[in-house]
């Protein structure tokens, strides 16, 4: 690139690529365009002109105004969230500049070409972000493609990361290639068919395995997912919250009893993450601390909740259903999704472990009690620690809340955890409730996440969620049957035992985490390295 390259075109450049990046996600969900979103950026990395500290501000900039646009959701349940959604938007632009002077630093310092050093700094920011303050894996590369089966296969051999690789290969062979070509360089063609090797092999590997047949045996698990609709948000009063219960168990109800006049008989009728109308009480409960009315209040009103789904001339199923569950001697609470058998006997529970930050915990709270104060923010909940595996005629289920199925490394090592332990799940169940997000597109970002897990670890996946998306996913990730947006549904899940096993469940992030030491590399010699640093004074 030619030194004279205008610093003044930096943010422009930047705001042209993150422009690009958000029309590839929902709601616009132009998805070819991730191929190609990078390539202004690829040039502030390429120019041989030294960028400024103020150009890598410019770059910041960039990417605060794309995070903001992106998850312009966040602060719409309660006023309070404002804050949290300009602190997420901040922090997660911080990884934009530091791929650029990562990428820049790797070039320039130890020669690394471009077509290697930007895909692996890229795959290897996005693994830090998937880990770092419990881990933010929402909105990466992979997830433009999460509609187009034939490009997700790859993600069964280092997860989503190998398809992110892919994409920023292939736009950096491109731009490469059109600059080599501009200057005469030989090199062209080697930049040109590298990306067109590697978009070719993604689209052989994925084709290969969607031919494949995967299924083993003739066994079939008949799966209710009940998706009702209600927009939720923050209640000022107790009477605002019994209204709102009662409405909200009303309509399960309804939904429940069209699901089991629907079909014949199901084995496992699912709910929502937060679906139960009552609260339940935590098995550890110091007892002795409470008194026998409190105690029956529990029972009471569980046997009463379950024996109102009772639909006559019908054999009862088995109920996996999203609740709070709660110690209220040590006033703590848990998300949990409780296993109902078909006696009504709550058989198991399951604790989500991974929770949201700024959702249900707040970094440093206990050293600020103010915070707890908050409406939107409270005490917080309590975090489990195991996964679960869950028998329901001969199948094992394993459970998980909300944004756990956001983070690849968490599902993969629940599963890795219940295989160790010799309850290797057959299906994986995501329950959630998205109606925080007013039918946005945080829903098509969550379904992508579910989309990728299940081709990660090549196994069905199911999402019961509240105002949508409720899905089957096949172990490839084709969506079999997809909720509305923000309406009501039913669906009939029917999922078979599938015999396979992915590299990634193997091997893990160990090519991710390469890459981000690499990368972590190249930026901390980016900001100390001396006179070889791409950072000017200037």
């Amino acid at each position: 690139m030619s030194s004279s390259s205008p610093a003044k075109f930096v943010f422009t450049l930047s705001i042209l690529s993150m422009l690009l990046l958000w029309l590839s996600f929902p709601p616009i969900g132009w998805s070819f365009l991730a191929w190609v979103s990078l390539l202004p950026l690829i040039y502030l990395i390429a120019d041989e002109k030294a960028l400024t500290r103020k150009n890598y501000w410019q770059i910041w900039a960039a990417g605060f105004l794309y995070w903001l646009a992106t998850f312009y959701f966040i602060p719409i349940p309660h006023p309070a969230l404002w804050l949290g959604w300009l602190v997420i938007s901040a922090y997660l632009a911080c990884y934009l500049p530091l791929t650029v002077l990562s990428s820049r630093t790797l070039n320039r310092r130890f020669r690394l070409p471009l077509i290697l050093a930007i895909p692996a700094c890229w795959v290897g920011m996005e693994l830090v972000r998937s880990y770092l303050f419990t881990g933010m894996g929402l909105v990466c590369l992979s997830h433009t493609q999460f509609l187009e089966p034939v490009f997700l296969q790859v993600c069964d051999l280092s997860g989503a990361y190998t398809l992110t690789f892919a994409i920023v290969t292939v736009a950096t062979g491109i731009f490469l290639f059109g600059y080599c070509l501009a200057s005469r360089r030989s090199i062209a063609l080697t930049n040109l068919a590298i990306a067109a090797l590697v978009f070719t092999a993604v689209i052989f590997y994925g084709q290969s395995k969607q031919a494949e047949t995967l299924v083993d045996g003739d066994q079939k698990l008949k799966v209710a997912l009940i998706q009702p609709s209600i927009d939720t948000n923050l209640m000022s009063t107790e009477e605002e919250y019994i209204e709102f219960v009662e409405k909200k168990f009303q309509q399960y109800q309804q939904l429940n009893a069209e699901a089991l006049s629907k079909w014949d008989f199901v084995d496992l009728v699912v709910w929502p993450e937060n679906g139960w109308p009552v609260q339940d009480l935590h098995p550890d409960t110091d007892k002795s601390m409470m008194s026998a009315s409190e105690i029956a209040v529990f029972q009471d009103y569980f046997v009463k909740a379950y024996a109102s789904l009772f639909v006559r001339g019908k054999n009862m199923p088995r109920y996996l259903v999203g609740a709070l569950t709660i110690d209220p001697v040590r006033r703590d609470s848990y998300g949990s999704a409780i296993y109902i058998d078909e006696l009504g006997t709550l058989k198991n529970r399951y604790y989500k472990n991974h929770l949201v930050m700024f959702g249900e915990y707040v970094p440093l709270r206990d050293w600020f009690p103010l915070l707890q104060r908050i409406p939107a923010i409270g005490k917080g909940l309590v975090a489990g620690t195991e996964p679960v595996s869950i028998d329901i005629k001969n199948f094992k289920v394993s459970p998980s809340i909300c944004f756990e199925s956001t983070v690849p490394h968490y599902i993969r090592n629940q599963v890795n955890t219940l295989i160790e332990q010799g309850e290797e799940p057959d299906v994986l169940v995501n329950l959630t409730n998205d109606g925080w997000f007013y039918g946005t597109s945080c829903l098509d970002f969550h379904l992508a996440c579910n989309v990728l897990r299940a081709v990660e670890m090549r196994k069905p996946h199911l999402v019961c969620a509240n105002t949508g998306f409720s899905a089957h996913i096949d172990e490839k990730g084709n969506i079999v049957e997809q909720g509305p947006r923000r309406e009501t549904d039913v669906i009939l899940a029917t999922v078979s035992k599938v015999n396979s096993k992915s590299l990634y469940r193997v091997i893990g992030d160990t090519i991710p985490i390469a890459f981000a030491c690499i990368s972590v590399l190249g930026i901390l010699l980016g900001i100390f390295g001396g006179a070889q640093t791409p950072i000017s004074n200037d």
